[in-house]
This record gives structure tokens, C-alpha cells and sequence, in this order.
């Protein structure tokens, strides 16, 4: 079972994933923060197998974020997310370190699995 961490400023997001995560078998939320900055502290503190990290926040963006969870710890796996499901953040999400990016519209524990595996580059 892996351990996430969910960031978005948005709660109901964050409950639907916690919902949708803890259901299945592959995945349990350990972690939560509400923009970039608590992403940052959050993940040295829980050190989660997975981060889902939202693209646009108000408080620290989620590029930004991936970009000091990454350089601090190298082994950090991030998947990025949105409701837009624009091909650049996959692209820009990369650069910054993260694995890839799922549309929030597409976001399953089959999708993140998927993406983990290497079985898909964007899921949009």
C-alpha cells in the first residue's frame, strides 16, 4: 500500500480524493496540505510514497512546490493535477520533477497506477 499526500486549496477536492484513495486497496492518505508552502513542510515531516499535487494554487503554486520537494528530496514521486487539462503542465511538471499530470476529471487509484507504472503519459 502506498502513502499519499494530497494538496489542493480546495477541500471538497481533497475529501473526494481522500474518499476515492482510502476505497482502495493501493492507497492510503497519510497527509494533507491546502497550497505549496504546507506542501514543502508537510512532506519532510510524512515523507508519503506519492504526492498529488494540485497545478494552481493561491499560496505557492504546485510547480514551485514540486520543484523544492524534488531538490531537497530526489526520490519524492509527485504527480501533478488539475481541472484544466492542459498538455503543458505535463511538460512543465516534468521539468520541475514530477512524474507526469492527471486531469482531475480522469484522477482514479487506476489512473495513478497506470501513470506509476509507466503504462501512460498523460492522462487528460
Amino acid at each position: 500500500m502506498r502513502t499519499v499526500m494530497l494538496v489542493d486549496d480546495q477541500d471538497l477536492f481533497r475529501d473526494i480524493a481522500r474518499s476515492m484513495l482510502n476505497a482502495s486497496e493501493d492507497f492510503v492518505v497519510v497527509a494533507e496540505a491546502n497550497d505549496g508552502s504546507g506542501a514543502v513542510d508537510q512532506y519532510a515531516t510524512s515523507r508519503p510514497d506519492l504526492v498529488l499535487m494540485d497545478v494552481q494554487m493561491a499560496q505557492m503554486n504546485g510547480l514551485e512546490a514540486t520543484r523544492r520537494i524534488v531538490d531537497a528530496y530526489p526520490e519524492a514521486t509527485i504527480v501533478l493535477v488539475s481541472m484544466r487539462a492542459e498538455p503543458e503542465y505535463d511538460r512543465a511538471g516534468r521539468e520541475a520533477g514530477a512524474l507526469g499530470f492527471i486531469a482531475k476529471r480522469e484522477l482514479s487509484a487506476a489512473s495513478i497506477t497506470a501513470l506509476l507504472s509507466g503504462r501512460q503519459e498523460l492522462v487528460a
